[in-house]
């Protein structure tokens, strides 16, 4: 699948009480701000350099950008400081809220991005760390997390939604759009008893490479799940272009697959939210993972 791709704000156009707070927490004015792509925030993402030298991401956004970013950076801002220091994830050094810009200053992560389309040795690398990172969340260290399957029970029962307003499906599963829904409910019911930390937005462009670390980063969606939840994410993410262990014959992760395809085949014939253009192609291509993903495990 494509990296997604928002529409990313220069640093130089951020309000200038947020650049306030960055040149105050660093200590030293901005000499050099490097705005970086992927991922749907509409918001300001770039690696700083300061005239002391010293080296900050900034991630920020605005109501005005996207009404509902902000209220994720927050649940960014609360997951990062539940998790603490791990090796997995970035260190937070500040962040900044006046009630409609939210901003976080993060380390500088000097590393690149998966291969994309995915590589064998990138995948394999990832989903070792991926399983380390699953058992220091397992149990949540942030036990009053929102739960997934709660937060996210309009997106995964959408199979109702793709009936009640009669969506074509691909032309394999016509008569077979019931049995998805019935299948996405017992995913539903599975996924509301898991006690596990979930990042829940695993994609190649929210994981950095460097010599020795794998670090998953953008924690604005996670939530309490299954400790499948994020190994079924990533799997997605990298199928057809890897080869990847099988994952066990198990109703509720299938059941949990079907439900990401429904939330997104629907979502792909919605008209795209501001600033986020290229959110339903990509919905859309994903959506077809995940439904022949299901049609291959069934």
């Amino acid at each position: 699948m494509a990296h997604a791709a928002g529409v990313r704000l220069p640093y130089e156009k951020m309000p200038v009480p947020v650049r306030d707070w960055v040149e105050r927490a660093l200590g030293s004015a901005v000499v050099s701000a490097a705005t970086q792509q992927g991922g749907f925030s509409p918001g300001v993402a770039a690696r700083l350099v300061t005239a002391s030298g010293r080296r900050a991401f900034v991630k920020a956004v605005g109501t005005s950008l996207n009404p509902k970013t902000p209220q994720l950076f927050r649940q960014e801002i609360t997951a990062m400081q539940a998790i603490g220091p791990l090796p997995m994830a970035p260190r937070l050094y500040d962040v900044y809220d006046d009630g409609d810009w939210v901003g976080m200053l993060f380390e500088d992560i000097s590393g690149r991005l998966p291969a994309h389309p995915w590589e064998q040795a990138d995948a394999d690398r990832v989903l070792d760390a991926l399983a380390e990172l699953t058992d220091v969340l397992d149990p949540s260290p942030w036990p009053d997390a929102p739960v997934v399957a709660v937060r996210s029970r309009d997106f995964l029962s959408r199979w109702d939604n793709v009936l009640e307003d009669g969506l074509a499906v691909p032309s394999w599963m016509e008569d077979r759009v019931e049995e998805f829904a019935e299948l996405a409910r017992k995913g539903l019911r599975a996924l509301a008893e898991g006690k596990a930390l979930a990042h829940y937005d695993l994609r190649a462009d929210n994981i950095i490479l460097t010599d020795d670390r794998v670090v998953f980063i953008d924690w604005a969606h996670p939530g309490l799940a299954p400790r499948w939840t994020d190994t079924v994410i990533l799997h997605a993410e990298m199928r057809g272009s890897v080869v990847l262990p099988d994952l066990p014959d198990d109703e509720a992760i299938t059941g949990f697959i079907a439900a990401v395809g429904g939330g997104l085949w629907w979502g792909s014939a919605q008209p795209a939210p501001p600033g986020i253009p290229t959110m339903r192609t990509w919905q859309r291509e994903s959506a077809i993972v995940h439904l022949d993903w299901v049609r291959h495990r069934l």
